[in-house]
This record gives structure tokens, C-alpha cells and sequence, in this order.
């Protein structure tokens, strides 16, 4: 089922007074990261704290990310009737109080209520800020301002892991909460005079439900899902892949896992994002058809790191493959804003972060410690799930950029 065509000049970029979107959206995407992930380098204190099991202990991130999913899908259509600047205020606002609430924590029932409480700020910001910032850039700098844009997801996410590894066993759990959710409270404030119209105005057009049943929205989804599930699980297990199975040791792992998110990983948000502006520029479909390439050449790579026994080759290889798997987070919100008019702009983007989380964040780690403990392998041979989720990623948006050359434009 496709939406009928709509044809539209492109709408001229508002010129609200404030604070200029993309820098300040940059450095609260990167908070966003680095309150969602700092707990992922603490567990081991939290763990001893209330005395939890390892399947207790999941639930903290388990719970912050299915009800980041639900907040996203409810957020989405807010934004587009009230504006994208009060949903991002308010998001802001409720995970910095919530980071905070965990350092006060006291029980880990009342921990897990904040973590979740984190979620529900954090889907209120997410796809309010990728609209805003379509909105703010021309069609022609989308992919880049994106780019830019998710160099805070990506290196926030790592400062977050460092951050709850390092500080932890000095300031413990609760001083780290406290020293990562102090300046989200000041990105509250400064988001108050973000540029950006109370709302953004919107021709009529069919109903959402039109664009967000079409096939080239289904395969974008679904591209992002099976993506999604891929990185899902690199990230949880990649510890245990490089120290315990590869046996590197913990200094030089971590040290090197930092050097990957930093540089392959902001290195590859930033390349996709022109990359995919500059292919969109010879042809439609371009942000697709850029994910869809480096999907396809980063499987082959990933295979390769996982199966080599060779520790050099290893890390090399994995160092190549996370900047390919990175080049994704650039494009990606421009492809879901290709997919459908400015109207809509929120509830696509919602609808596709919903999705995305739901089916391929929250089971990917779960599904994949599954395979290991029924199949006996170790971790190695159950991250080639991830290798097959990221190759039928690839041949889902080589699809969808095939589709899109006749696909009307939008903006």
C-alpha cells in the first residue's frame, strides 16, 4: 500500500529567534546518551548494593528502553500539534529530575521506577528533536546536520560507559547519577529558548495512516529494526567478546573501546551524513541507498572480526566494522522524513523510534545469550546474529532507495 503523491515546494526554513538548534540539540543528545548508557558501567556496584540477580540487574535497562518506546510513540503526535520546543522542554526537564531520583535511590524498586522515569523523558526528546532539526536544515544539508547531530549520541553514549567504569569504584553509583544529571538541568533552561516556532504550520494531506502503511515507510522500519537489533547486541556483549573470550586485558579493552566509539563511531555518523546528502543530491533515495552500501559492506567485515583468531586482525576489523555500522546514525532520521509530509513529520519519526526499540533494541542482547546458552557457542559464533540482521538491513534500504526514485517529494 503507497500514499498517493503529494508534490510540494520546499518549505523555507523558519526563523524563530533563540538559540540555534543543531549545536544545542548536539549537546543534549549527547546527556541523553550519557544518562541512558552510565549505568551500564556501574551494574557491577549496583549489583552488589541490593544484592540483585544478573536477570533483576537487566531489568534496569530493560525497563528504560521499553518505556523510551512507548514514550516515543505517544510523543510523536503531540509534537506535531502543540510544536516540537514544548515536548523537547518537558523531556529534558523529566529525565534530568529522573537521573537525579536515582541518586537518591534507596531501594531498587524505587532505582528501576527512575530509570523508566529516565525513558519517558528521553522518548519525549527524541523524536521532537529529529523533526526540528529537519525542519531547520534544507533538504539538500539534512543528512549532515543529522550527522552532526548524532555525533552527541555517539559520543555520549561512550562518556557514559567511561564515566560509570571510571567514577564508580571513587564517588559511587549515587555520585556518579548526581555528576551526570547536574547539567541537564541547565539544557532544561537553555532548551526554553531553543529556535522554533511554537508550531510548525502544515498543509492539509491524507491521514497519517496513509504514510505510515505505505511499503517504503514498512521497509524503512524494518531496515532500522533489523539494524538496530544488530547494534543492540554488539553493544552488550562486545565486553565479553574482548576480555573474556579474546582475552584482552581490561585496561587496554576499555581503552580501546573508547577509541571506537569516539572516532569510528563519530567518524562514521558524520561521513554517512554527507555521504547520504551528497548521493541524495545525484539521486533520490540517496540516504537510503548510502546505509544500504555500507550495511553491505560492513556484514562481510563483521564476519570476518568475529571468526579470525588472530587478536591484531581482530581489532582492526572490529575498529572497521563499527565505523561502517556507524555511517547508518547519520541518515537515518532524513530517510523516515523523505517518507512522508512535514505535517506528519513527528508521528513518522515516532512511530519508527517506537519500532525500532521495541523490536530490535529491547530482545537483540536477550536473543542472543539465548542462542549461546542453547546451541553451547560462545559469544563469537551468537554475535553472527547480529552479522545476519545487519546484512538483511543492507538489502532492505538498497530496496527502499530503489523504491524512493518514485516517490514524490514532500518538501
Amino acid at each position: 500500500m503507497s500514499a498517493a503523491p503529494v508534490t510540494a515546494p520546499s518549505p523555507p526554513a523558519f526563523r524563530a529567534r533563540g538559540i540555534p538548534p543543531l549545536p544545542l540539540l548536539t549537546l543534549i543528545n549527547f546527556f541523553n546518551y550519557l544518562d541512558r548508557q552510565v549505568v551500564y558501567g556501574m551494574t557491577p556496584h549496583i549489583q552488589k548494593t541490593f544484592e540483585l540477580s544478573y536477570e533483576r540487574l537487566g531489568s534496569l535497562a530493560s525497563a528504560n528502553l521499553f518505556v523510551f518506546a512507548i514514550s516515543s510513540l505517544i510523543s510523536g503526535p503531540i509534537a506535531d500539534r502543540v510544536g516540537p520546543r514544548k515536548v523537547i522542554f518537558t523531556g529534558i526537564l523529566v529525565w534530568s529530575i529522573a537521573t537525579i531520583g536515582s541518586a537518591l535511590s534507596t531501594s531498587f524498586p524505587m532505582l528501576l521506577f527512575f530509570r523508566a522515569l529516565v525513558g519517558v523523558g528521553e522518548g519525549a526528546y527524541g523524536p521532537s528533536a529529529n523533526t526540528l532539526l529537519c525542519a531547520d536544515a534544507p533538504p539538500e544539508k539534512r543528512g549532515r546536520a543529522l550527522g552532526v547531530y548524532n555525533i552527541g549520541m555517539a559520543l555520549g553514549g561512550t562518556s557514559g560507559l567511561v564515566l560509570g567504569t571510571v567514577l564508580a569504584p571513587v564517588v559511587g553509583w549515587r555520585g556518579v547519577f548526581w555528576i551526570a544529571g547536574g547539567p541537564s538541568v541547565l539544557l532544561t533552561i537553555l532548551a526554553a529558548f531553543i529556535a522554533a516556532p511554537d508550531r510548525l504550520e502544515r498543509e492539509k494531506t491524507q491521514p497519517a495512516r496513509a504514510y505510515l502503511l505505505s511499503t517504503p515507510y514498512i521497509l524503512a522500519v524494518a531496515g532500522g529494526v533489523t539494524a538496530t537489533f544488530g547494534a543492540s547486541a554488539l553493544i552488550f556483549w562486545v565486553r565479553t567478546l574482548i576480555i573474556e573470550q579474546r582475552g584482552v586485558g581490561t585496561t587496554f579493552a576499555s581503552i580501546y573501546m573508547a577509541f571506537v566509539g569516539l572516532f569510528c563511531g563519530a567518524g562514521g555518523v558524520i561521513v554517512g551524513g554527507f555521504m547520504g546528502d551528497a548521493l541524495n543530491r545525484r539521486t533520490r533515495g540517496g540516504h537510503a541507498l548510502t546505509i544500504g552500501i555500507s550495511m553491505l559492506l560492513a556484514t562481510p567485515v563483521g564476519i570476518l572480526a568475529l571468526t579470525t583468531a588472530h587478536i591484531p586482525a581482530f581489532l582492526a576489523l572490529t575498529a572497521a566494522s563499527s565505523f561502517l555500522l556507524s555511517v547508518y546514525n547519520g541518515p537515518a532520521a532524513a530517510v523516515i522524513d523523505e517518507l512522508g509530509p512535514p505535517r506528519y513529520a513527528a508521528t513518522l519519526q515516532a512511530v519508527s523510534m517506537f519500532s525500532l526499540h521495541v523490536f530490535g533494541n529491547t530482545p537483540a542482547p536477550w536473543a542472543v545469550g539465548r542462542i549461546m546458552d542453547r546451541l553451547h557457542v560462545p559469544v563469537s559464533v551468537g554475535l553472527q546474529a547480529a552479522m545476519v540482521a545487519f546484512g538483511l538491513s543492507a538489502v532492505l534500504f538498497l530496496i527502499l532507495a530503489r523504491k524512493q526514485r518514485n516517490l514524490p517529494s514532500y518538501h
